[in-house]
């Protein structure tokens, strides 16, 4: 059971569900990308064989075994309910899930320097690296370092991360209407946007570390993180389902500008949606849900 001043039973389960549930997916999309990014180094083949794409298509199914073993667990009090536990997985939570998305910019730099030899024998591993090297650091920030240390530059942290997602939606949302202005305005191009991402990136986590300085800024940078991550999610998943459904009946989706006009959508709206509540509304779903 938990303690009076603590999280509610019902909130502990929920993050414990979540964490198992995210350790789960993370083991299997990371092992399949490894094994997919070996086939694709060691052999002429572009697409690995079926067992290693199995292994990727089984990741949400680990979601969910992970998520309903986390939940049990909790609930039969087989898992640690007091605040302090509670607080130590939410910290992994969302080390994870932030660090997890952002290592697209890592990636993006070692493509940006390595070009096609990214995906050649040894530099084929580096994104798994990088995904360990995440997995690894969200564990001793949660675990192993101090909770009154962490709380002095929680912060901070919360900022530099809220500023490279706001600066990994801008650098994507530009690099996709660049794109899409090249498209309809030239009949050959060539373009990257890793470089301009990656820069994108980096200045927005400095800007947003330099600006974060009171406990507030920092629980607003918390909101802004966690509804940025389920917009996306949700944007994405109902502009795919919009145009599956204009497709089987009939409607056209505005031709060759389509490819970079769908893309947009989730990205902005998201953006826009996540800045409007988190600032604007000033929402507290971050706050409920971790039960702070």
């Amino acid at each position: 059971m938990s303690t009076p001043d603590g999280p509610s039973t019902k909130n502990q389960a929920l993050v414990a569900a979540l964490q198992w549930g995210l350790v789960q997916l993370f083991v299997l999309d990371t092992l399949g990308r490894l094994l997919q990014n070996y086939y694709r180094a060691t052999t002429d083949a572009f697409f690995p064989p079926d067992w290693v794409a199995s292994i990727q298509f089984a990741a949400p199914l680990g979601l969910l075994v992970g998520g309903i073993g986390g939940y049990r667990w909790v609930t039969s009090g087989q898992l640690a309910t007091s605040a302090s536990a509670h607080r130590k997985r939410v910290v992994f939570v969302g080390s994870l899930l932030a660090g997890w998305t952002l290592a697209i910019v890592p990636t993006l730099a070692f493509q940006w320097f390595l070009g096609d030899q990214l995906f050649s024998i040894p530099y084929f591993v580096l994104p798994t690296l990088t995904a360990v090297a995440v997995f690894v650091g969200s564990h001793l920030l949660a675990y192993r370092v101090d909770s009154e240390s962490y709380r002095r530059h929680r912060t901070r942290l919360l900022g530099a991360v809220k500023g490279a997602f706001a600066g990994l939606m801008i650098g994507m949302i530009g690099f996709v209407a660049y794109a899409g202005y090249l498209a309809a305005t030239r009949t050959t191009y060539s373009l990257s946007g890793g470089p301009g991402i990656v820069v994108v990136v980096g200045l927005s986590a400095i800007a947003g570390y330099v600006l974060t300085d009171t406990e507030r800024s920092g629980d607003r940078s918390a909101e802004f993180i966690v509804l940025l991550i389920l917009f996306v999610l949700a944007f994405s998943l109902v502009t795919t389902l919009s145009m599956v459904v204009l497709k089987v009946v009939g409607v056209p989706l505005l031709g060759l500008a389509s490819s970079f006009v769908w893309p947009l959508i989730p990205l902005v709206l998201a953006l826009t949606a996540a800045g409007y509540l988190t600032y604007g509304v000033q929402t507290t779903f971050y706050r409920r849900f971790v039960g702070r």
